[in-house]
Parts: C-alpha cells; sequence; structure tokens
C-alpha cells in the first residue's frame, strides 16, 4: 500500500484493503500490520485475545519499525479507579452544554468547529476533571487540541513521532496542566482525583493526554452531532439520534492493538510486536445487522444497544479496553441536543478533514435560525 494514500486519508485507504477479506495483511512502510473488519474478528480481538493484544499509548499508526510505546501503570490506575465508580456525576459538564447555545442570536453565521472547541473544553474542565481555567487557558487549549487534531493518524516515522502526545513537550500545554491540576477540587470524584496519588511527573503527563484524549473526540462528535441536526429530521428521542451519530461518525474508526506474545487472530498467526487494527466502518456498516447501512436513522436505536449490537457497534471500542467516556460522552452530546434543538440550522458547504480526526473541517460555516414557536 502507497504510504502517502494510506497517511492521506487512512480509513478510506484501508477501507479498500477489506475486500480482500476479514482479516487480511496489509504492508505500507517497513510496518506489516494485520487488518480485521468483521464483528468476529473484533471480539477475537477486542475480547477474547485481549491479554495478548494490547492497547498502545498512542492510537496513531506508526510505519517505522522498532518497539510502540504502551500505557504507563498511571492509566491502569485510571482505569482501576474509574472502574470503582471515581468521576461517575459530571453534572457541571452537561450544564455547561445545556447552555452552549445561550449567546446565539437568530441569524448568526459563524464557523462551527472553532465555536464548539472552547466551549467543549470548558465543560470537561469544569466536570470530568473538577477544575477550572482561566478564559485565556480555555482559548490556549481550544488551540492545542485543534493542532492535535491535525495530527495524522498515521506516522511516517518510529513511534509517537507525531501522536497525540506530543503536544505535551509544549511549553503551552505545560501550563495549561500546571493550573488545571493546582485549580483541582480533589474532594470531587474525577480523572484528577482519580490519579492523585501518582508521582507529580506522571500525574502531569497522564493529565495532559487525559484532558486531550477527553476534548478531542468530543469536540469531534459534536460537529457531527450538529451537522445531523441541521441536515436530518428532527429527533424524537435523543439518545437514539446521538447513538445514530456515533455509528456514522465514530471518534475512532482504527482501533489499534500491538501483540504483546506470540498469539492469532483467526487462522492468521500475529507475532509479538506485530500490530493489529479492527476498522470500525465495516462492523457499522454491516447490512445484516444494521438495514440501510448508509441511512441515517436513529429509529434503529429505540431499543437501546441489543444483542446483535454487541461487535457490530465499536464506536467507543468494545471489552474491558473499551474508552472509559462512553457514558460521559453519551451524557454531554444528549445535553448539547438538548440545547440546541429548538434552532434550525444550515450548512452551505461541508468539508471534512481526513488526515488527522475525521471532522468537520475549521472552513465549515453554520447559519442558526430560531425554530418558529408550535
Amino acid at each position: 500500500m502507497e504510504v502517502a494514500e494510506l497517511r492521506r486519508d487512512p480509513e478510506q485507504a484501508l477501507l479498500a484493503e477489506t475486500a480482500r477479506g476479514e482479516v487480511v495483511w496489509v504492508t505500507a512502510g517497513s510496518r506489516r500490520l494485520l487488518l480485521v473488519s468483521s464483528p468476529a474478528g473484533a471480539r477475537e480481538v477486542l475480547v477474547e485475545r485481549a491479554g495478548e493484544l494490547a492497547k498502545p499509548r498512542s492510537q496513531a499508526i506508526p510505519l517505522g519499525g522498532g518497539p510502540i510505546a504502551l500505557p504507563g501503570e498511571g492509566v491502569a490506575q485510571l482505569r482501576r479507579e474509574l472502574s470503582k465508580g471515581m468521576g461517575a456525576d459530571r453534572a457541571e459538564e452537561t450544564a455547561a452544554l445545556l447552555a452552549a447555545a445561550a449567546d446565539w442570536a437568530d441569524g448568526d453565521t459563524f464557523p462551527l468547529m472553532p465555536w464548539l472547541r472552547p466551549r467543549v473544553a470548558r465543560a470537561v474542565v469544569g466536570g470530568a476533571f473538577a477544575s477550572r481555567l482561566s478564559d485565556d487557558e480555555v482559548a490556549r487549549l481550544a488551540e492545542i487540541v485543534r493542532k492535535a487534531g491535525e495530527a495524522p493518524r498515521v506516522s511516517r516515522g518510529g513511534p509517537g513521532l507525531r501522536s497525540v502526545t506530543r503536544p505535551f513537550r509544549d511549553a503551552q500545554i505545560s501550563l495549561v496542566v500546571g493550573s488545571l491540576l493546582a485549580n483541582a477540587d480533589l474532594s470531587r470524584p474525577s480523572e484528577l482525583s482519580a490519579v492523585a496519588d501518582l508521582p507529580p511527573r506522571e500525574r502531569q503527563a497522564l493529565a495532559g493526554e487525559l484532558l486531550l484524549g477527553a476534548i478531542g473526540p468530543l469536540v469531534q462528535e459534536s460537529g457531527w452531532l450538529l451537522y445531523r441536526l441541521g441536515t436530518e429530521a428532527p429527533p424524537n428521542d435523543a439518545e437514539a439520534f446521538v447513538r445514530e451519530v456515533t455509528r456514522l461518525h465514530p471518534t475512532n474508526p482504527l482501533i489499534v492493538r500491538v501483540a504483546t506474545a506470540d498469539t492469532s487472530v483467526g487462522v492468521e498467526p500475529v507475532a509479538k510486536g506485530s500490530l493489529v487494527v479492527v476498522h470500525v466502518a465495516p462492523l457499522h456498516r454491516d447490512p445484516a445487522v444494521f438495514e440501510e447501512p448508509e441511512r441515517f436513522r436513529p429509529e434503529r436505536w429505540l431499543d437501546g444497544r441489543t444483542a446483535e449490537h454487541r461487535f457490530s457497534y465499536a464506536a467507543f471500542g468494545i471489552g474491558d479496553r473499551r474508552c472509559l467516556g462512553e457514558a460521559i460522552a453519551m451524557r454531554s452530546l444528549v445535553a448539547l441536543l438538548e440545547a440546541t434543538r429548538e434552532w434550525e440550522l444550515s450548512f452551505a458547504a461541508v468539508d471534512v478533514a481526513a488526515r488527522g480526526r475525521r471532522q468537520l473541517s475549521d472552513d465549515v460555516r453554520v447559519t442558526v435560525t430560531r425554530r418558529p414557536a408550535p
């Protein structure tokens, strides 16, 4: 596979490879990876082989040689603490998003993604992190999130060369995270209280990683949510609407795992150090599970997540290493939907950024018009 093609739009480039089979080897650069695109394969990689196929520190795909970095003990501690109920209450986060459209005026036109970033950032900082930042710090954080979202999901060089963790080494993120930690309310359950006992340097690095990992995906999904609100029929059920948005626009369309021991997937032997990638789009568009899979049909979720969705829906991952923030993200997106459903949104043109996060580009503008009273 051409490296340039994979770097330009990794999701589409690998989608073409899935036509060769549900479990296929792909070679790009000096990296050979196993591409998995079926519910059975997803179950095997993310659940049955989870002990030998570890979640790396970054979900970017490194094409260079060398080992792939795995998360430190801090991430493991965070998962343990959150599994005990830490950080379950995010009332401030949802309240902030419920007020997101308070400054809209009838007929306003503005770039959607630049409008979203600082609002989502403030909501996450106050809710998920139980902290606060100044207006200048929120603006700085929004710009960091923008740059991180543009980082290629496929790296030409060694592991982590331009991954989403790189901004930590920049003085800007260091200053923001320092203020985030200094202003944290550790009496409230949050991501920060969950790792309060870590050594200072590790806590600082992990806080920055968690911050970007929380804000970036939520900004991405918020953009798609508002786009669908403007282009589809008004929602009858908010959660079903949000679930359908995440089906067609998953935050992480390529779920990356690295083999920590010799293992296998299907009939394919997988050597230690090999990269395995679960392609989410074929799962989410499987016509055997999702009738008319390309259509936006929220009603398919009115009964919640049924058994047939268990390994065909992976918007937040599958298994023990699934995204910790699924419930928080769902509540936040529902809150944003409730805040904006009295408005009509129209888009003159839509451009999608695909090299980094697959999201609406910063050039996409929205016009908001208040719906007539019933």
